[in-house]
């Protein structure tokens, strides 16, 4: 018990003091695999890839990785990470792509292609795998360009976002039925809410989670649209969330097993933090959280598994957040793709997707630059959520117009120290608290954002509190 409680402060305590030439390449993960090949055609001078998806052959017992380069699609079989190697590659359509996106259903992959260049949906066959892989399907017809897909299996459902036509008409959502996988058929599309001046509330949703009925559409600066879609061709519109906490342009959003968590990200501007929301009560949403990386870093996708978070976090490579305690969210494991520590966090580089679904328990995650990696996930990621359990602290008001006050049980008065840093790491106050209330007050200190720190003989928590400005 105590070496893992050992392992969360040694964690948490380079983390939020950003000790970061410290931090090795790697914490929690054993590198199984690396691929790349510079040799490829590259977007600016640099970005080879983009978005990978994981398919696992449920006869075969073999996993594959469906990874997108800047011209083509590459296969590549990972059952065996150490031997890791492409077994296909076919042209996607269009070259020099930023932006590829897949999804499985069945034995088959859908791929399509978003930039400048136009080009097509295709359905590849992946059961002749890994001897060969057939496209069975090719046309504009429904998609001319496409930012990305999302596949419900239960609905045989196929989502298309922000949607381009071959007469350059947008559509910021098409469903489509995969009744017959091989022939997608258009049944109805999300349009978006007329407001009282007559304009529209977004003019295309990047990316969109669905299970059965519902779906969750990021509408980028406009935020995060909840539709009930149980009737294609009548769509509803449940809830919008919108003026959040660090809100930016609203990038996409995962569900955890029950329905009743949800987190996202916001990608523009750089350094925003993920949002984790309680949506129990799906018309009354509550944020209850909110967490990051290093200050600066930027989130791309953030997938709720089990109780973490998967997020490809562009220069920081692979995070893992331990999500049990929502009010105690903290990362656990690591995983840095790119040279690190990076020169600064400008642009677009780095982890650009994770699949973390695989039944082995491999973690597979593509980066921009240096290609493909597998990774398996040390035990200590499961063990540690183990002993985890929040404090018996309350923090209010959060966010606040500057006294912010703590009350906590009496049983733990004597036995709480606090501290409150700024984002890039200065303690601003520390105090060990000898009465159950405390309170401070943020007025005094710039900033919007701050890390507050509790931490007693058994364990460390971080919180976040903010600042109406």
């Amino acid at each position: 018990m105590q070496l893992k409680h050992l392992k969360v402060l040694i964690f948490l305590l380079f983390f939020y003091c950003l000790k970061t030439n410290a931090q090795s390449q790697s914490q929690g993960f054993t590198l199984l695999g690396h691929w790349n090949d510079t040799s490829l055609n590259k977007n600016e001078s640099y970005q080879i890839w983009n978005d990978l998806i994981g398919y696992s052959d449920p006869i075969k017992n073999r996993e594959y990785v469906i990874a997108g380069s800047a011209d083509s699609i590459y296969f590549f079989d990972i059952t065996t990470p150490q031997k890791l190697k492409p077994v296909a590659v076919k042209f996607g359509a269009n070259k020099q792509m930023v932006n590829r996106d897949f999804e499985c259903y069945k034995n088959y992959v859908y791929c399509v292609s978003d930039n400048k260049n136009w080009g097509k949906l295709q359905i590849f066959d992946l059961q002749y795998l890994p001897d060969s892989v057939h496209l069975v399907y090719e046309s504009d017809s429904i998609a001319r360009n496409t930012h990305s897909i999302f596949i419900d299996s239960v609905s045989s459902r196929l989502y298309m976002c922000t949607n381009r036509h071959t007469n350059n008409e947008v559509v910021p959502v098409e469903i489509v039925s995969l009744e017959n996988p091989i022939e997608p058929k258009v049944i109805g599309n999300i349009l978006s809410p007329i407001l009282p001046d007559g304009s529209t509330a977004y003019k295309t949703i990047h990316e969109l989670y669905a299970r059965n009925d519902t779906v969750y559409c990021s509408a980028e600066y406009a935020g995060l649209y909840i539709y009930d879609v149980r009737d294609a061709s009548n769509v509803k519109l449940i809830n919008v969330i919108s003026n959040y906490p660090q809100n930016g342009y609203n990038h996409s959003s995962s569900l955890d097993k029950t329905g009743k968590k949800m987190i996202f990200t916001d990608e523009i501007p750089a350094g925003l933090a993920i949002k984790y929301y309680d949506i129990t009560d799906i018309k009354n949403p509550k944020l209850i959280n909110t967490f990051q990386s290093n200050p600066g870093a930027t989130a791309h996708n953030a997938w709720y598994v089990g109780n973490f978070a998967y997020v490809s976090y562009y220069h920081d490579g692979l995070y893992v957040f331990d999500l049990t305690n929502p009010l105690n969210i903290y990362p656990v494991a690591y995983f840095h793709s790119s040279t690190w520590p990076p020169v600064s966090y400008e642009g677009y580089k780095g982890c650009w997707g994770v699949h973390p679904y695989f039944k082995s328990g491999n973690i597979a995650i593509l980066d921009m630059g240096e290609g493909l990696f597998v990774l398996k996930p040390d035990s200590s990621i499961t063990s540690i959520q183990k002993f985890n359990q929040a404090m018996p602290v309350l923090i209010y008001p959060n966010p606040s117009n500057g006294i912010v006050k703590l009350e906590c049980a009496a049983s733990f008065q004597n036995s709480i120290e606090i501290s409150l840093y700024t984002l890039d790491g200065k303690c601003l106050l520390q105090k060990q608290l000898h009465q159950s209330t405390f309170e401070f007050d943020l007025s005094a200190f710039e900033g919007v954002q701050f890390i507050l720190k509790l931490k007693n003989k058994n364990q460390i928590e971080i919180r976040q509190v903010y600042k109406i400005q």
